[in-house]
């Protein structure tokens, strides 16, 4: 296995969850030429996730928004919240009325606002909701899909979408391409269909359409996408996954 290959996945883990696997910035621009990886971080993040929540099932008196709530703080154990800051950003700057460049210093301002905080309110609960209505039966093969889903949906919003300034969401745009998401989404196909069958298309078919959707809405309000946009369409991604998972 080639050694920029095995640089990438961990570059892949120590940039998208919490786990200590030796993480250096310099791995990013590895990271950045091979992003379908993420697909592979979320489908295990999922795994992870799905199994802690599938054995919660099995604790005598644990009512159903307990569990939901424990699987949610098992997430983002896993995942710290640096994409729900970036959902937060985003949120405040689609709130701000002005022009492009007051948008923009918006994003970059390190406080949250009201509409930052309304954001990730809204993504929780709604996510909270989605992951209730899962059937134990189901749990780990919606969350693994569901983090899967979410990465593909990062690698949608970098790959056709064009940065609005040098920093961490250009370098990944930079690197990436049709092909780069053609490669993602024949890889989360295959977990989506290897759990939910000819379903798991449709299950795809809203992260994918959202992710596609924030683009353009970046587009007009920011000029662009940033690693804001690219962290918010992570959490977007999976909340589309999981309801559409909910519905099928």
């Amino acid at each position: 296995m080639p050694l920029r290959f095995v640089n990438s996945v961990r570059a892949g883990f120590g940039f998208l969850t919490t786990i200590p696997v030796g993480f250096h910035q310099q791995d990013l621009e590895s990271l950045a030429s091979h992003m379908w990886v993420f697909v592979l971080v979320g489908a295990s993040v999922g795994l992870l996730t799905g199994g802690v929540s599938y054995a919660l099932v099995f604790v005598p008196q644990l009512n159903s928004f307990v569990h939901a709530g424990l699987t949610l703080v098992a997430l983002y154990a896993l995942t710290g919240f640096i994409h729900l800051d970036g959902l937060a950003d985003v949120g405040d700057g689609l709130l701000k009325h002005g022009t492009i460049q007051e948008r923009l210093k918006v994003i970059k301002d390190p406080y949250i606002g009201v509409g930052g905080i309304s954001f990730c309110a809204l993504s929780f609960l709604l996510l909270f909701s989605a992951v209730t209505a899962i059937k134990p039966a189901v749990l780990i093969p919606a969350l693994v899909t569901a983090e899967a889903a979410a990465k593909l949906s990062m690698v949608e919003v970098a790959s056709f979408g064009k940065a609005t300034h040098e920093g961490l969401g250009s370098r990944f745009s930079s690197r990436s391409g049709p092909l780069t998401f053609v490669g993602a989404l024949v890889l989360t196909i295959g977990i989506a269909v290897l759990f939910f069958g000819l379903k798991g298309i449709i299950v795809l078919l809203p992260p994918i359409i959202l992710s596609l959707g924030l683009v353009k809405l970046a587009n007009m309000a920011f000029g662009g996408i940033n690693g804001d946009v690219i962290g918010a369409s992570n959490e977007l991604g999976r909340l589309a996954a999981l309801i559409a998972i909910g519905l099928v």
